[in-house]
């Protein structure tokens, strides 16, 4: 009798034990990180891009190793050849991965249309006491009667005169600057002249044909010599390695002008020459502020306040603020008048 009891007792834990097995079975391949029903896992490239563009998927099974070539990669229920396409049509793509009966995880792609107009720089190094930089003052101006032209920002660096910014000699050897007249397009480039007195306007005017990702915003105000500016800076698609460079130039200071040239009405000296765009004060390192990693991201905005010191005397400030790479080139551009507030375009 006991011996019958003790086997029924048994019997009894054993289809427990069963039971209790087959409730809780971890076999169904979800695994961690997002992978799908049976622990294929789908990856994409990027998850924002541009209209029109290339993105790669990879597709691991559920030990990890690669096996895109043996799935089938779908975007919105379509299947795509390969492992890779150009995603077209603003709006989320819905991209998953088969392989065999097993499902991946479902990821998300933007497209979306670029948000900001590109502008381009030129830093103009110059003096008073130089003859020939006249020459790059009117391709300026020549610049800026071209339609769309404003969209190309000069900073004059002055050297050797009262307007002489104190850290001119820095900028000219980061930039290989020798001589006077200089040029800089985007801090890449030199300008081009085509003669004496000309320079190769399309040169910069091209610059304004790219695609950027990124754009700025500038709101300032001044109290007595002190001007206040909060930057913006929006991030379309994911970037890294970008600094920011946020500077202030006074306008309208006349002042004589050595003259080689025939612009201006010609003459060895222009008495009464207006010089604008002039770099007086940096707010951040003149080769740029690192911009938090963290805060380069898609749909993203970076903002900064910043503060620098200028003349009280002043009444005609620009704050102009650019967006720079890992290499030092410069991404965008934006300006605005001291005491206006400039909006994203």
């Amino acid at each position: 009798m006991k011996t019958a009891n003790f086997l029924k007792t048994m019997m009894l834990f054993l289809a427990i034990g069963i039971a209790s097995c087959s409730t809780n079975s971890t076999d169904d391949g979800g695994g961690t990180g997002g992978g799908g029903t049976n622990g294929v896992t789908l990856e994409s490239s990027k998850t924002r891009v541009y209209d029109n563009t290339l993105v790669n998927f990879t597709v691991r099974d559920a030990s990890g190793a690669i096996v895109s070539s043996q799935a089938v990669i779908t975007v919105d229920g379509t299947p795509i050849t390969g492992t890779s396409a150009i995603l077209t049509g603003v709006g989320t793509k819905s991209v998953q991965a088969t392989l065999g009966s097993d499902t991946s995880n479902t990821v998300s792609v933007n497209v979306i249309n670029p948000s900001y107009s590109t502008k381009a720089l030129i830093e103009d190094y110059t003096g008073a006491w130089c003859g020939w930089c006249p020459r790059i003052s009117q391709g300026i101006i020549d610049v800026h009667n071209m339609s769309g032209g404003e969209d190309v920002i000069a900073v004059a660096v002055h050297n050797g005169d009262a307007m002489a910014f104190p850290l001119e000699a820095s900028m000219r050897s980061q930039f290989g600057v020798t001589g006077f007249p200089t040029g800089i397009l985007n801090r890449d480039a030199r300008w081009a002249s085509v003669s004496g007195d000309a320079m190769n306007i399309g040169q910069p005017m091209q610059l304004l044909n790219t695609v950027t990702p990124v754009g700025l915003a500038i709101n300032s105000s001044v109290s007595g010599s002190t001007v206040n500016a909060t930057v913006k800076v929006g991030f379309d698609l994911d970037q890294t390695g970008m600094k920011l460079v946020v500077v202030l130039l006074e306008n309208g200071v006349v002042a004589a002008q050595t003259n080689y040239t025939s612009n201006f009405g010609g003459g060895s000296s222009i008495p009464n020459f207006v010089h604008n765009d002039i770099l007086r004060a940096s707010f951040t390192d003149i080769f740029g502020d690192a911009i938090p990693a963290d805060q380069q991201v898609g749909g993203g905005v970076y903002s900064v306040d910043l503060s620098a010191s200028a003349s009280a005397n002043s009444t005609d400030w620009d704050v102009v603020a650019f967006v720079v790479d890992a290499t030092g080139e410069v991404v965008n551009v934006q300006k605005a008048a001291v005491g206006t507030n400039k909006d994203f375009d």
